[in-house]
């Protein structure tokens, strides 16, 4: 019963930044979009994921995994934002 709540409390928030990245995948644009919040929720993202590896918990693993993803495209996207209102 556990390991389902967590399975579905990570997926409910994890998926809270599908989103974002849809939307800046879509528009291109990210202005809005700091870059120091997903690459400091990244480095949590990291810890929570090491942790979940070191007390084997696969919901902590998975969700973390996932939006350390998630966050990693929202880099990607508004750094390629960046470079593109430059040019």
């Amino acid at each position: 019963m556990s390991v389902l709540l967590g399975l579905t409390a990570g997926f409910i928030t994890t998926m809270g930044f599908v989103p974002q990245v849809i939307k800046g995948y879509r528009t291109g644009s990210m202005k809005d979009v700091s870059l120091t919040m997903p690459v400091l929720l990244m480095v949590g993202l990291s810890l929570w994921l090491l942790y979940g590896l070191v007390i084997q918990d696969l919901p902590v693993i998975l969700w973390n995994a996932v939006a350390m993803i998630l966050n990693g495209t929202l880099v990607l996207l508004k750094v390629r934002s960046i470079r593109l209102e430059r040019a």
